[in-house]
């Protein structure tokens, strides 16, 4: 697969000629100016990326689950044929078009995405280094049903320059195609039958990096995952399988909590969805006639029928309000969730652990808006907006908002110091922190204070002005400075934590010592 830039028209006649032959130069010694670097699928050709680094874009890791391959364990991806230019985005995997959808808001709502969506990107600092530099894989987050890794807040270049180290991201596959259990489907791979596409997805990315991460000047025995959210979540799928173990070294999870649902629960769930798939196009009239269909007819023909359906057709049907993340059907995921870790079974690398003291605004009030996503939406991204509290809250729950998101918070934050506890009996180098920075603009600030999710994008490192993005709404210039140094702060700890496995080592005189299993480091 080659892919190119996306040609332009840049006018007719001569002077349109003459600039279009002056840009193809320009492009052209920009391009051959830059490295090619050996990876096994072939030769690859990067791009500028800001911060003086260097981006590899849309970089393919695994086949492109359709036909045959959907609900199939990730097969590896073809060999390049020449150069492979690694500079356009790659699809997002099929989901309703939503805030972090990277998506226009006239697409909200509507079927969006490609289950050609398998592509990782790589930021690497431009300047050499005389030793291999620690890698990183973001997860992105979005409830395991939405999200892509090229939102611009989890763009790679801040982190990959200041922290000095290798940056890698991953589109996975998302909702029911991420994870789905059925007889139809069966075919004796325990892989294949295991319903756990999001963590096979994951670490055929951690594979990819073992194999070539030493080629863009990263240490394959030095790799933190890293996510938020849902992403923090399926840091805890790898975490939880034996399969990942050794594929990463360390690992950072903000707000999200480990899990697994036992695999008769999430067949139960697909045969569901089989059902109402059959009434949606009319083969039966309700759903128990449904079952007596399905009971009728070989799995074969069953499982050509799931996969003869279009995203479009299996969107339309299924959205859990909380979805199948993790499948503990005893091969990729053997352990019980959380039950599992409070014992002990999971892949023990030293942690940071942490979430936002506002983490219920978000989670449990966005339910008690008055207005739509894709309202809320342009609203975040109109600067100096004139609204109030009431003009998006229900009006029934004005006075409860505070109390009901309180109430959340204290139950997030005290399941992450319930977490942290236990996994300090069995590990050293439990790092703890709460991100209390609230230095928004009126009236965000009494809304949200410090949302779910704001945490990220400090040491991300990514305060996004010229596009729009879900948090659009809190950089202004009065709060520069301030953002600026914690943002700074958390970097010298986070770059610590990725180098040597201790979050103090860059501190300042005026950074406080990070201590593990013990204590919580606050952010404000």
């Amino acid at each position: 697969m080659d892919i190119k830039p996306r040609k332009q028209n840049m006018g007719k006649g001569l002077r349109g000629h003459l600039f279009i032959s002056i840009l193809v130069g320009a492009i052209f010694k920009i391009s051959s100016a830059m490295a090619l670097v050996t990876t096994t699928q072939g030769p690859i050709e990067g791009l500028n990326g800001r911060y003086d680094t260097e981006a590899f874009l849309g970089v393919p890791y695994a086949a492109p689950p359709i036909g045959d391959l959907r609900w199939r364990a990730p097969k590896a991806p073809a060999s390049f044929n020449g150069i492979f230019h690694a500079k356009k985005v790659s699809h997002i995997c099929p989901q309703l078009g939503n805030m972090f959808a990277n998506v226009e808001p006239e697409d909200f709502g509507q079927v969006v995405g490609n289950e050609d969506c398998l592509y990782l990107n790589l930021w690497r600092p431009k300047e050499p280094s005389k030793k291999l530099r620690p890698v990183v894989f973001w997860i992105h987050g979005g409830s395991n049903t939405k999200g892509t890794a090229l939102d611009p807040s989890y763009d790679g270049a801040f982190m990959a320059k200041h922290d000095d180290v290798v940056f890698v991201s991953a589109n996975y596959r998302l909702g029911v195609f991420g994870a789905f259990v059925h007889p139809a489907l069966e075919t004796g791979n325990k892989a294949d039958d295991s319903g756990n596409y999001v963590t096979l997805d994951l670490i055929a990315v951690l594979k990819w990096i073992r194999y070539n991460a030493e080629s863009f000047g990263g240490d394959p025995h030095n790799v933190t995952i890293a996510g938020q959210s849902a992403g923090c979540m399926n840091v805890w799928g790898l975490l939880q399988s034996p399969l990942a173990e050794h594929l990463f070294h360390k690992a950072i999870c903000s707000a999200g909590l480990p899990n697994a649902y036992p695999s008769k629960i999430v067949e139960m769930r697909s045969n569901d969805l089989l059902k109402e798939l059959l009434v949606a196009d009319g083969t039966v009239k309700s759903k128990d006639e449904a079952q007596d269909f399905i009971d009728a007819q070989s799995n074969a023909a069953m499982g050509r029928y799931l996969r003869s359906k279009s995203p479009a057709e299996i969107l339309a049907i299924k959205r859990f309000i909380i979805p199948t993340q993790h499948v503990q059907d005893g091969y990729v995921i053997p352990w019980a969730g959380l039950a599992g870790v409070s014992v002990g079974n999971y892949n023990r690398v030293p942690m940071i652990l942490g979430n936002t003291d506002d983490e219920g605004t978000y989670l449990v009030g966005s339910q008690f808006l008055r207005i739509s996503d894709r309202e809320l939406y342009e609203l975040i991204n109109t600067p100096n907006a004139d609204f109030t509290r009431r003009d998006i809250i229900k009006a029934d729950y004005v006075s409860k908002f505070d109390t009901l998101t309180r109430a959340g918070s204290e139950s997030i934050n005290g399941m992450a110091f319930t977490i942290a506890k236990y996994l300090s009996v069995y590990q050293d180098k439990v790092y703890r922190y709460n991100f209390q920075w609230r230095n928004t603009p009126q009236p965000w600030q009494d809304i949200f204070g410090a949302i779910h999710g704001m945490d990220a994008m400090f040491y991300l490192g990514n305060f996004v002005t010229g596009q729009k993005t879900y948090a659009r709404f809190a950089w202004t210039p009065e709060n520069r400075t301030d953002r600026q140094r914690l943002r700074s702060q958390m970097t010298r700890y986070f770059k610590g934590f990725f180098h040597e496995t201790d979050p103090n080592v860059y501190r300042t005189e005026e950074d406080p010592e990070w201590k593990s299993n013990s204590g919580i480091m606050i952010f404000k």
